[in-house]
């Protein structure tokens, strides 16, 4: 090399743990804001596993996607965080990048944040430790998507952000701050609506019956806080169900969703996923990760099933969840062998709740379900998403091996117990 060339070294650049670097700057007519910094948390105390549980390298992070200090009905796992790289966007055609900014442009003025304070303490949920009754904050997403009779707006978020909040302010797409109040949560779906006495910009509705695998969706919400951010990727899978036998942290499982590898982190929670048109088609919900951000799989919360959960609270202030009455294990080719069943796969009986439309039905131990009407069943995750599909006072054909034998029972869906 000539002794008079010099090759200039780079100038080093400073980046704080935990900030976003390369991220696309979304415009917003709301004033900026203080780059936000997120509280340490504490590491999450892991629960024994029941010997039927599934070891997994990963958890399922159900209540992380809440930011915030710790989180109301949520916790961070993990002592620190974590710095996510840009993401690459799958071109679909050419003019993906098109699409996403005229879907972000259509759903952003329908996007809030909500910044929640509460209190939380020890209790099963899976929370860093702290003493009881400790004042905490955080913050989440949500989409107003329907006006309220006396001129107001009803919003969607999820339940793991709102339903241990004491206050809820809502911060809309211009910078205007609301305060919120609950009309009703369900934990089993992880639906909360809200209502703000302002009229805001409502969201237009898609169909999430008519996904398909690798359509490009736009994720808009608040990652730690960061608000009416924008993220896109396209549809990993539909028709998902993780159940909390995978390492979930809630007590309900994860029936129908839809994956996606559009980035989703804490804050995320409640906001919107969008198809090309801005219409809404699902609400973020959780992320599969080993450390606690985004790792490319995230889910949410199909519209159709939100909306239906949404129209029951406002409307009675509950919802009537499907329900069979029955307990078990997916039949697996080992349980199978060790219980010497006919079939290697379904969902086998362990137990009827009594009262219930199984033990009217006179389903009993050793029943293993393979069908149910026209729906194969191989595993119990397979039994749970047909239920749900269901309402309440259908009657339903089980086609299941009873003493090596193929029959058939007719049954009701009947309504699953409060206290369930």
């Amino acid at each position: 090399m000539d002794n008079d060339t010099t090759i200039p070294t780079p100038e080093p650049t400073d980046v704080e743990p935990g900030s976003v670097t390369d991220a696309p700057t979304v415009a917003s007519p709301a004033p900026q804001q203080a780059p936000y910094t997120a509280p340490a948390v504490a590491p999450v105390p892991v629960k024994p596993r029941s010997p039927m549980a599934v070891v997994v390298a990963v958890a399922i992070v159900i209540a992380l996607l809440f930011g915030g200090a710790a989180g109301i009905g949520g916790a961070f796992l993990g002592s620190k965080l974590f710095r996510t790289s840009q993401q690459t966007v799958r071109v679909v055609n050419g003019d993906t990048e098109e699409s996403v900014a005229a879907a972000a442009a259509a759903a952003l003025p329908s996007v809030v944040n909500i910044d929640i304070t509460g209190t939380v303490s020890d209790d099963e949920s899976q929370l860093p430790t702290t003493h009881p009754d400790v004042p905490v904050a955080g913050n989440g997403s949500g989409v107003a998507f329907r006006e309220t009779e006396d001129g107001g707006t009803y919003i969607l978020t999820n339940d793991h952000v709102a339903a241990e909040a004491e206050t809820l302010v809502v911060t809309d797409s211009t910078g205007e701050r609301h305060d919120a109040t609950l009309v009703g949560t369900d934990a089993e779906t992880d639906i909360a609506v809200l209502k703000v006495d302002a009229k805001l910009p409502t969201i237009a509705t898609g169909d999430s019956e008519t996904l398909v695998v690798g359509q490009v969706v736009v994720a808009i919400g608040s990652p730690f806080g960061l608000q009416h951010s924008v993220t896109s990727g396209v549809i990993s899978a539909i028709h998902r169900s993780l159940p909390d036998s995978t390492g979930s942290s809630t007590k309900y499982p994860l029936v129908d969703v839809i994956q996606t590898d559009a980035a989703i982190n804490p804050g995320n929670s409640g906001g919107a996923l969008v198809d090309r048109s801005g219409a809404l088609i699902g609400i973020p919900s959780a992320i599969y990760s080993n450390s606690g951000a985004n790792d490319g799989i995230g889910f949410a919360i199909p519209v159709k099933a939100v909306l239906r959960v949404a129209e029951a609270l406002i409307e009675t202030g509950s919802v009537e969840h499907p329900f069979l009455g029955i307990s078990g294990q997916s039949v697996t080719p080992a349980f199978a062998k060790t219980e010497k069943l006919p079939v290697n796969e379904g969902a086998y009986v362990a137990e009827t709740t009594k009262g219930t439309e199984a033990e009217k039905a006179g389903l009993r131990k050793g029943d293993i379900i393979v069908k149910l009407d026209s729906t194969k069943i191989r595993s119990m995750d397979d039994l749970i998403l047909a239920v749900r599909r269901k309402t309440v006072g259908d009657t339903v054909v089980l086609s299941l091996y009873r003493d090596g034998k193929l029959i058939e029972v007719d049954m009701k869906v009947g309504v699953k117990p409060a206290n369930l």
